[in-house]
């Protein structure tokens, strides 16, 4: 998506989640979710996208299976059942089916997240109209999560060589604390660094700023963009409609 105009990755990705969560098929989410591997992929971004998408996937998934799966009390194929453990094979197909569409959903925004340029993004914003401030969320919401990261890991290589760590639970957790304070005060002085450098160059600049360098769609392209999105709204309104309408 690099290569691309951010308003037209931004329209392949808003389409592609659109769609998967109106159909709610299984098989769909599936390709999605392994399109977008293949994309990241081709892209070099793969081992990233797999330990991001695993660390927010883990945890929905687990709180999936234990809400849908393991008490289930709807479903009247018992697979398992022991004291308040239900499991149920309906249970079990409404968890894999909501995890196959959270994958989906997770794997495409972070997919973009990590591809698409932030400083054409923002250009590309700016130069639509919208707001400086608005410009400078997104850009740093979508730098977020891979700053996040490389700071976290910097911090427990910092830890491993002070000797902190180990494999029983204690020491997880320990080294946990002793992680996630540095992370957090190093993100409140990183966002009070940012905030004076912001001030000192009169952001947001007013209404007659300039960009030293435009975003141009390639030929074609905000014709692209637009049916994109029109395709997809057709498509997820198409699915979302009851079977019989």
């Amino acid at each position: 998506m690099a290569a691309l105009h951010p308003f037209t990755g931004l329209a392949l990705a808003v389409s592609a989640v659109a769609v998967t969560m109106a159909a709610s098929r299984w098989w769909l989410s599936l390709a999605v979710a392994a399109a977008a591997l293949a994309a990241a992929a081709a892209a070099g971004t793969a081992r990233r996208l797999a330990a991001l998408s695993a660390a927010v996937l883990a945890p929905l998934w687990l709180s999936q299976l234990m809400v849908h799966a393991l008490f289930d009390r709807a479903g009247s194929q018992v697979l398992i059942s022991a004291g308040p453990v239900r499991l149920t094979a309906e249970g079990l197909a409404a968890a894999g089916g909501l995890g196959l569409r959270t994958a989906a959903f997770v794997l495409v925004v972070l997919l973009y997240s990590l591809t698409v340029d932030r400083a054409n993004l923002v250009r590309a914003l700016d130069a639509a109209g919208v707001p400086a401030q608005f410009g400078y969320i997104i850009a740093a919401t979508l730098a977020l999560v891979p700053a996040t990261a490389g700071r976290l890991q910097a911090i427990a290589q910092a830890q491993a060589v002070r000797g902190a760590g180990g494999r029983s639970l204690p020491a997880r957790i320990r080294a946990a604390r002793l992680q996630a304070v540095p992370l957090v005060l190093s993100s409140i002085q990183d966002a009070t660094e940012r905030s004076v450098h912001l001030q000192l160059r009169g952001f947001p600049g007013g209404r007659d700023r300039t960009q030293y360098r435009s975003v141009q769609y390639r030929p074609g392209g905000q014709a692209l963009v637009i049916l994109v999105l029109c395709l997809a709204a057709a498509a997820a309104a198409a699915l979302a409609l009851p079977a019989g309408a």
